[in-house]
């Protein structure tokens, strides 16, 4: 489809070569964390119109951790994590933590009930129960069990519902609960929302991006070394002296201990089978950066002359 076809990264990544390149002009380089977020999502509707694809603007969706070299600060749009010479920063989805809490449960109930592993990280058929729990019988035949994961179901979306500033009242006049068991129903309202505490999260989507459910970290000046990747990574992964290569064997690590992500890996996306490196496993979704500063230091008097 036309949709598929447009990659919001690839969009992305285009907007930042124009204000970011050895031909961008200085003053874009000079984009404050506030006009850098309008800059972007001006540019995603922009290209779209170029392209005759307006009417994809808004369903478009990205997030992502950005270094400003100028501010010397890390700006973190969404779910993202950075380290900076050692020191860790994150801007976590909280939402996320309730619906892996129930992946989790339907996947061990999933195995209690006789399914192989393999299969089930193959055929994701935990994400099908998620997002249409009229299937659940399909898959678990044993009652006591489908009423046991209907029951964490309820109580953690109803929790979540609640910490989000929900009414019990409210929840149970408009069945909150049955309307988001699928998780994009409830993000829908999440996302861009500065009103939903700490569940509203920010994305760029070519129209608004709510700033207040972003982080803005400022470096210190001494800066030697930033790290920014996505939630594929264990946040430990890249210790001061770690790089892409071990942060990627840690991953796969993890995955051949955990593949089916129920454990300590449960945060993170099932482990993929690569299919060029036979068996090996890794987690899926993990891409990173690495950003060595050159410090610049004053000549003492001997080098002055």
């Amino acid at each position: 489809t036309a949709q598929g076809e447009v990659k919001i990264a690839h969009i992305i990544t285009n907007a930042i070569k124009k204000i970011d390149g050895d031909t961008a002009p200085e003053f874009g380089k000079k984009l404050n964390f506030d006009e850098f977020v309008r800059y972007i999502n001006w540019y995603i509707r922009k290209y779209l119109e170029s392209k005759s694809l307006i009417s994809f603007n808004g369903e478009l969706e990205a997030t992502g951790v950005v270094y400003s070299k100028h501010f010397n600060q890390i700006w973190m749009i969404g779910d993202c994590r950075a380290v900076a010479d050692g020191r860790q920063y994150s801007n976590p989805l909280k939402i996320d933590d309730v619906y892996i809490d129930i992946r989790v449960e339907i996947v061990k109930a999933l195995l209690r009930a006789g399914y192989n592993p393999d299969l089930l990280q193959y055929e994701n058929i935990s994400k099908k129960i998620i997002q249409n729990p009229k299937k659940l019988s399909s898959f678990i035949s044993n009652p006591e069990e489908r009423k046991k994961l209907e029951e964490y179901r309820s109580q953690r979306i109803k929790q979540a519902l609640i910490e989000c500033g929900f009414t019990e009242e409210e929840i149970l006049k408009q069945d909150l609960i049955t309307r988001f068991y699928n998780p994009r129903k409830l993000q829908e309202v999440l996302k861009n929302n500065p009103n939903m505490g700490e569940y509203g999260y920010a994305i760029f989507n070519g129209n608004y991006t709510e700033q207040k459910n972003c982080r803005v970290i400022q470096l210190p000046s001494n800066v030697k070394t930033i790290k920014l990747f996505t939630d594929g990574f264990p946040i430990d992964a890249f210790d001061r002296d770690r790089d892409i290569s071990f942060a990627l064997d840690a991953t796969r690590q993890k995955a051949k201990k955990d593949p089916l992500s129920i454990g300590e890996n449960k945060a993170t996306h099932p482990a993929k089978l690569y299919s060029v490196r036979g068996s090996e496993k890794a987690i899926d979704d993990a891409s990173a950066v690495i950003i060595e500063i050159q410090q610049e230091r004053e000549k003492d008097d001997d080098e002055r002359g």
